[in-house]
């Protein structure tokens, strides 16, 4: 994770910095890690460090938080449970809080994942959840000041973390998870916006070459590439597999048709996310054939 600190202090509403800050103060007490994923973490990302417009609002939360056990995770959220922060829903995961009106879902990766690296919620094991990418999300975040009085920091995924969890995210509960789709051509769009414009002119100057000087192209490979090298083998091995099956039209082209659903022009915005889809897949492979 980076050692220095993203100032967005005034910029998100003083409910969730509340909510948030409830969490911190417990998961602290506990030493239990956390970090904010789902699409509050691209909200925070894009809407507030990068001031790019979100294609929709939320006011949920998504928290991942690193244990070893489900009797750790029951320890964070009976504490959050009984000081009254929360009240429990019946989804194992999702916690509301009553004031704000704001859902809080909290999911625990790490040892907890075992060697599947996947969590099975009691108490009955029977919804299963792959929590591939989390580690290295968690790893590769970047520390974000919320709030400045007084100060509040927490951890959210970079942007090639955080497409890396969008694609297993989808790919895991298709078809219940067309939001992440959505999310995924939101980044992949926009990435060249975020301060990756110049690096292609600056460091990548074949690439560019090779995508006829299109900046959006060269972004994606780009964010391809990173998403290689912060990804372990078996996040990235995963990737490459959906994406590969994804792109290929004797499989229906699930993804695409989740990106491109309720959106006008869709045989245009179908072709262009197809071929992004298939520049974010090369950019993974360049580096895949380099390491």
């Amino acid at each position: 994770m980076t050692s220095f600190s993203i100032d967005i202090s005034n910029r998100i509403d003083h409910g969730r910095i509340s909510i948030l800050r409830n969490i911190k103060e417990v998961a602290e007490e506990l030493n239990i890690p956390f970090f904010v994923v789902g699409a509050f973490a691209r909200d925070l990302i894009f809407e507030h460090i990068h001031r790019i417009p979100a294609p929709r609002t939320t006011l949920d939360i998504d928290i991942g938080v690193e244990v070893a056990s489900w009797e750790e995770f029951e320890k964070l959220t009976s504490e959050l449970l009984n000081r009254r922060h929360f009240t429990a829903r019946p989804l194992p995961h999702r916690f509301v809080n009553e004031t704000m009106g704001i859902i809080v879902d909290i999911v625990p990766f790490g040892e907890i994942s075992g060697e599947a690296n996947q969590i099975s919620w009691p108490p009955d094991h029977g919804t299963i959840m792959s929590m591939v990418g989390f580690e290295e999300a968690y790893r590769s975040a970047l520390q974000v000041l919320i709030d400045s009085e007084p100060s509040l920091e927490i951890l959210v995924p970079s942007i090639p973390a955080l497409a890396l969890l969008k694609i297993i995210s989808w790919d895991d509960a298709y078809p219940r998870r067309q939001r992440d789709a959505h999310d995924l051509l939101f980044i992949l769009e926009n990435y060249e916006e975020t301060g990756i414009e110049a690096a292609p002119y600056d460091s990548h100057v074949a690439l560019l070459t090779e995508e006829e000087f299109d900046s959006r192209l060269a972004a994606v490979r780009l964010l391809g590439r990173d998403m290689a090298l912060l990804s372990g083998s078996e996040a990235i091995q995963k990737v490459i597999e959906i994406l590969t099956r994804e792109i290929d039209e004797e499989n229906s082209y699930r993804m695409l048709s989740d990106m491109v659903n309720g959106a006008t022009r869709q045989g245009i915005r179908f072709n262009t996310a197809l071929q992004l889809l298939e520049k974010l897949l090369q950019g993974i492979q360049d580096n895949r054939q380099s390491l």
